[in-house]
């Protein structure tokens, strides 16, 4: 006999009558497992059944827990202390204390498309936002307010779950960007949420903190006041502790300074108390088992499942199942494929199948997209939901879900054939693209736009181009209209890696695509490229300051730019049998071990970059030019390095780096300035 129930995660979490036998695995997830579960509340996801044991003894009933201890955990962990999901956030985000918050909304976004299986998300992320962080430990507390962003009390959903991670970035020792608001020791020693950490220092607990707000609104409850309002949190203080006149008058000045960033604490959490009253688990109560039913149960609901995936959403919609009634033999052999991949036999061919076989049609697509691994669950999804946004992309203007979905539901689309002389464009298209010098250069080097780049800037690519070749009437051969093609391309994708670089694509870009794909009608025939003054200052901060826009660099940010120098400088890639590695010409172990400042993003720049062969059994990996002695790595490093032999002993000492700027800084600006522009004006 069972029973099946919702019950809201506030009292799943809080009901203390429920116990836990002792078969059950070890009580906690790891770190990631925790977020995963806060992106299913945050995003409102269903949150799985829990299955409880009732056993009644004359009356007194106690609730055995048979599956859901692990998720019970980490649902009150977070719910008692908000900064968890932060400490849960570093494992699954890959958060550096170092990191700014720009770099918090990069990663934050990225991790959470690649968890979702999407390639971007519809929530709008702010663009124009230039936050910048701040070190607590380096703040007078009355300067705390003025570090915030300004509120915004509409934030739900992923966004807010991204704000209390922000918020509470960068813990110090003493508190965390949650509690620091908080921060009255200087007036008030013994704070009921002050503690002493286990490295004997005096620290503001969160935990506590969020108690002590609990009991300030229960004061403000039984007193009939407003909790949301400074004076009554002022009535509340001097309530709750014994000060002097000076005191009170130092407390209610900070009160003031800060009263925006305490209510903002206040409110985050009585939303995240809603989420828990309003989110509901699913129970199965089943009435006094025996211990063996219980471990079977245990077993059987515990056996490895298969996660659902958006591709398999789309397969299951009606307007994704029509049949097509005369494919062609291509479009049969591609299908085939598809589904001797996913180990299922299918009998019709219907509308799905052609979207999700897209890319497996476009015969020249590895420098717009990559080799996809058929093994890989996560790239062969990625490829299929990449064939149905550029479908998205021609015949809706737009790449989102609601774009998809109305794709399906678009009547006037001829299937049968549209789709195959869409394919057939496509192709042209690459083909005259690829034919021109700069992309038959930046293709030897294997350069791919989704791996340098990002998956929304390969779409808006191949759909930008794909409209403007349409635009010209569909040229083909030596007409000056595919030169006009060629050259805008180059435009399109150079923007681009500037715009990638300098983080104007960050986030969800559905919408930017969208607008790209709007406003291209409008532009000029001849694409109006990135000002000569924009790349020069760029790599002008680059190359002395190893910043962008003021933020320290990385490697995965100026590398774009790296393959870009090469390809503009019409520096061929070595043979198709070798595969290209990122070489730091004096190796990161030098860096490492020396004492100098800023060392971990130097190591990085772009002087300090080259793009190398890497054979199966010769690579020039980790050492220095002095320790390179086979001849056929040597002659490629003087070739694409651009450092003769008698200077590998100099450019193998740090004390020899600014020497080294100084001879590839100048390259590459010249690189930019004249050849740059040979490509623009010719």
């Amino acid at each position: 006999m069972y029973e099946i129930r919702p019950e809201s995660l506030k009292s799943f979490i809080e009901d203390t009558n429920i116990k836990l036998p002792r078969f059950q695995r070890k009580q906690t997830w790891d770190d990631k497992k925790n977020f995963q579960l806060c992106i299913s509340i945050f995003k409102e996801y269903p949150l799985g059944v829990s299955i409880l044991n009732v056993e009644d003894n004359g009356g007194l009933k106690t609730r055995w827990l048979l599956d859901g201890r692990q998720r019970r955990n980490a649902l009150t962990k977070f719910y008692r202390d908000p900064e968890n999901v932060y400490l849960w956030a570093k494992k699954f985000i890959g958060l550096k204390a170092t990191d700014q918050l720009l770099d918090i909304d990069e990663k934050f976004w990225k991790k959470i498309n690649e968890y979702l299986e999407e390639d971007e998300l519809n929530e709008e992320v702010d663009e124009n936002s230039n936050s910048e962080y701040i070190g607590v430990e380096n703040l007078d507390q009355d300067e705390l307010n003025e570090t915030e962003q300004k509120y915004d009390k509409s934030k739900t959903g992923l966004e807010l779950l991204l704000h209390i991670i922000k918020l509470t970035h960068n813990k110090s020792t003493k508190y965390s960007g949650f509690t620091r608001p908080f921060d009255f020791t200087k007036e008030i020693p013994n704070l009921p949420y002050s503690i002493v950490n286990e490295n004997g220092k005096k620290v503001l607990s969160s935990l506590k903190l969020k108690s002590f707000i609990s009991e300030y609104k229960n004061y403000c409850s039984n007193d009939s006041l407003d909790y949301t309002l400074e004076e009554s949190f002022e009535q509340f203080m001097k309530y709750r502790f014994s000060f002097d006149d000076k005191t009170q008058r130092n407390i209610e000045l900070k009160i003031s300074q800060r009263w925006d960033n305490i209510f903002e604490r206040i409110d985050i959490l009585d939303k995240i108390n809603n989420l828990y009253l309003n989110s509901k688990i699913g129970l199965i109560e089943v009435k006094n088992l025996k211990s063996v039913d219980a471990q079977k149960i245990f077993n059987i609901i515990n056996s490895e499942g298969t996660k659902l995936s958006a591709v398999e959403i789309l397969s299951a919609k009606p307007s994704w199942n029509v049949v097509i009634k005369n494919p062609n033999e291509p479009q049969i052999n591609a299908i085939k494929d598809l589904y001797k991949t996913i180990n299922v036999i299918n009998e019709d061919i219907v509308k799905w199948d052609l979207p999700a076989t897209l890319l497996n049609r476009i015969e020249y697509c590895n420098l717009f997209f990559k080799e996809f691994n058929e093994n890989s669950k996560t790239d062969f999804s990625k490829s299929i939901t990449l064939g149905f946004k550029i479908l998205a992309g021609k015949y809706q203007n737009g790449v989102t879900k609601d774009d998809i979905d109305k794709l399906g539901r678009n009547k006037n689309i001829h299937w049968e054939s549209e789709f195959e002389e869409f394919v057939g464009d496509l192709n042209t298209v690459s083909k005259l693209i690829l034919s021109s010098d700069y992309f038959k250069y930046l293709k030897s080097w294997k350069f791919s736009i989704i791996t340098q780049l990002s998956d929304a800037i390969s779409i808006n690519f191949i759909l930008l181009t794909y409209k403007d070749w349409v635009r010209k009437g569909k040229p083909i051969g030596n007409d000056l209209r595919v030169k006009q093609l060629q050259k805008n391309a180059f435009s399109i994708l150079d923007n681009s890696i500037y715009e990638y670089v300098t983080k104007i694509w960050r986030g969800s870009s559905d919408s930017k695509i969208s607008r790209n794909l709007a406003e291209f009608n409008n532009q000029h025939d001849i694409i109006k490229p990135i000002s000569d003054n924009k790349w020069n200052s760029l790599l002008n901060e680059i190359l002395e300051d190893s910043t962008i826009d003021g933020n320290p660099i990385n490697q995965g940010l100026v590398q774009p730019i790296l393959y870009h120098f090469y390809a503009i400088s019409k520096i061929q890639g070595p043979d198709t049998n070798y595969k290209i590695e990122v070489d730091h010409i004096i190796p990161q172990s030098l860096f490492k071990a020396s004492t100098i400042e800023n060392k971990e993003v130097i190591v990085h720049n772009i002087f300090n970059l080259a793009l190398l062969p890497k054979d199966e059994n010769v690579s020039k990996s980790n050492k220095k030019l002095t320790e390179i002695t086979n001849e056929w790595l040597i002659d490629e490093i003087k070739k694409y390095e651009f450092i003769d032999l008698s200077d590998f002993r100099k450019y193998s000492d740090l004390n020899n780096l600014n020497e080294l700027k100084e001879l590839r800084g100048e390259i590459i600006l010249n690189a930019f300035k004249d050849k740059r522009n040979n490509i623009l004006n010719n």
